[in-house]
């Protein structure tokens, strides 16, 4: 028995180890001590008072200390030791290989998966909570809480009657997007450059039908004074051409969601690369997802489903095999 500092140590050496133990190994340390040292007057009901405890607490910490020394005093943890419904590790890599692959969040991976599973006749499904966790464990995704803020939603009644474009930039190379306010249906294509002309082209390339109203921002291609824009409106939409406030950016909310996934998935492909024809090629891949795999929960469908009344079944196969995914996700073979 030592004493040092005015507290009880059991073993000399003891004093050499606590130093590297948190502070409630230490102050569990010195109770044990006090309790079992000739020395002291202490109780075990006042070690135990020490710590805050009932004195049954205490004396496991002791049984604890008499079989494993210091480190029985540290805390234990309370994660079972065996866990029955955890996610296979086959199916953990097939989640980690479609991330690799497509960048998608955890619902839509949730989506591809489980029909891979369908595919082989296989019984298991995986929910999105539970991919979120997978790609947190592998440190793929940060873990998060978001403030959930609830914002008006405003959209025309039918399709066609309100189409929002805009232009965005993916590495310094142009593209054009366009988007129908009701069904969420979308449209993208590269652009060579951002001239007046080169950007009415490509919105008659987009859109070969004519739409009852045009939703802008301000900039200089769609400009009320812009005369190409004003001649384009005039052969294309059937109404008028609206422009959205400045410095009121949730205007065009829906189009810039649609914007920001495919730039993602861009750069989830290509990083930092200006190739043109890779830019063509994932950006074909993208935009069929988006209007015929990509539920939105916001209305309750798929954008081509409420566009145009149906969708291409076919997505599945067309996305699998355009990024080369076939050893990770099963496509169902024909009859």
């Amino acid at each position: 028995m030592h004493i040092y500092k005015g507290e009880f140590y059991l073993d000399k050496h003891h004093i050499q180890l606590l130093k590297s133990e948190p502070e409630h190994v230490r102050q569990r340390y010195h109770a044990v001590a006090a309790a079992l040292s000739p020395k002291s007057t202490i109780t075990r009901q006042k070690a135990a008072d020490m710590l805050h405890m009932n004195k049954r607490q205490f004396q496991q910490i002791l049984r604890r200390y008499h079989s494993e020394g210091i480190p029985g005093l540290r805390h234990k943890s309370k994660r079972p030791h065996q866990s029955p419904q955890k996610t296979p590790s086959w199916l953990e890599d097939i989640v980690i290989k479609v991330r690799e692959g497509t960048g998608f969040g955890s619902f839509h991976i949730s989506q591809l998966v489980n029909i891979s599973l369908w595919n082989q006749g296989r019984t298991e499904r995986i929910l999105p909570r539970t991919i979120s966790r997978i790609l947190v464990r592998r440190n793929i995704i940060e873990s998060e809480q978001r403030a959930k803020k609830e914002w008006r939603r405003f959209e025309w009644g039918q399709p066609n009657q309100l189409i929002q474009g805009d232009l965005t930039m993916f590495n310094g190379i142009p593209l054009l997007t366009m988007e129908d306010d009701y069904s969420r249906r979308g449209w993208a294509v590269r652009l060579a450059n951002q001239k007046d002309k080169t950007v009415a082209r490509g919105m008659k390339k987009l859109l070969k039908i004519k739409y009852d109203n045009l939703l802008t921002d301000n900039g200089s291609q769609f400009n009320r004074k812009n005369r190409v824009i004003r001649e384009y409106c005039e052969h294309h939409i059937n109404e008028k051409h609206i422009w959205t406030s400045i410095h009121h950016p949730q205007t065009m909310g829906k189009l810039s969601a649609f914007q920001k996934g495919l730039k993602r998935f861009l750069h989830h492909k290509l990083g930092t690369s200006q190739n043109i024809h890779e830019i063509d090629q994932y950006i074909d891949i993208y935009v069929p997802w988006y209007n015929n795999g990509k539920y939105h929960s916001t209305i309750s469908s798929y954008p081509e489903e409420r566009y145009s009344g149906q969708r291409d079944i076919e997505w599945y196969n067309s996305l699998v095999k355009s990024l080369k995914l076939e050893d990770v996700l099963v496509i169902k073979s024909e009859g």
